[in-house]
């Protein structure tokens, strides 16, 4: 299964279920870029970048899985904090990297994205641990993060994937 599908899957289950309570916005078409070259010595900063990336998707994958099958509120709430820990951990991962030159964007954008959207879960907790599932929900569901996430994320998946 292709990363960027991973991470999808898990930042949907993360916040997406008050994403039917939302209008969801037109989608826009961006041109698609070729993929940036990285010269041969920076070859195994990228393949390095690329696993990073692989425990990023399988970390947050795991966690969303678990904050889906919370039960109560006090349940969810902890669960929420795993998670909001899962993504802060994911960017310092990806921030402390060797970045080959022509991803140092991506990867900038996908680290302040991951940690904007832990904060997005920080706000969620509270919330959560008193009822109000759907505020928690709400709180976790941001679409610009996770469209940044994602499109940062394939950017690093196409340019250094064996």
């Amino acid at each position: 299964m292709k990363l960027a599908v991973l991470l999808a899957l898990a930042l949907v289950a993360c916040g997406g279920s008050a994403a039917k309570d939302k209008p969801t916005p037109a989608p826009t078409r961006t041109p698609v870029a070729a993929a940036p070259t990285v010269a041969p010595e920076d070859q195994p900063a990228c393949a390095a970048l690329y696993a990073r990336l692989q425990r990023v998707g399988t970390a947050l994958s795991a966690s969303s899985e678990l904050l889906t099958q919370s039960l109560n509120p006090k349940q969810l709430s902890a669960k929420i904090a795993t998670e909001q820990e899962q993504l802060q951990r994911s960017a310092t991962l990806m921030d402390s990297a060797v970045v080959p030159a022509p991803l140092v964007n991506d990867n900038r954008k996908l680290v302040t994205a991951l940690r904007r959207y832990a904060r997005d879960f920080a706000s969620a907790k509270a919330p959560a641990r008193s009822g109000d599932f759907q505020a928690a929900a709400q709180a976790m569901t941001d679409q610009p993060a996770v469209n940044d996430i994602l499109a940062a994320a394939k950017a690093i998946e196409t340019t250094c994937r064996p």
